[in-house]
């Protein structure tokens, strides 16, 4: 279960707050709209936001991004269990990777 869930600004709705703080039970990171000025969870957001947390998300976009480059961005599987494992292995790979860069040095 997560703590929190990051997202961009585009998924600043109420429906998507109302899910991630109720069902997910979880506190959501999305920068608000500068228009938005309505919704319980919006407001809610502008007292919970931590900007230093938010700026994490970017870590992890870079992560994405160097993986889809060097181990190709599609999957070749044809289920979505194989296509989830594809990944996976990619993640895995691409840890094994860094630790063999991080020792040569």
């Amino acid at each position: 279960n997560p703590k929190y869930i990051l997202a961009d600004r585009a998924y600043n709705t109420e429906p998507i707050r109302k899910c991630i703080n109720e069902e997910a039970k979880a506190q959501d990171q999305i920068p608000l709209k500068t228009r938005a000025k309505t919704g319980h969870y919006r407001l809610e957001s502008k007292n919970t936001f931590n900007k230093d947390m938010y700026s994490r998300k970017n870590n992890v976009e870079s992560i994405f991004s160097v993986i889809k480059r060097i181990f190709n961005g599609t999957n070749r599987s044809r289920s979505l269990q194989l296509s989830n494992k594809e990944t996976k292995l990619k993640n895995t790979i691409y840890n094994i990777y860094r630790s063999a860069q991080i020792q040569e040095k």
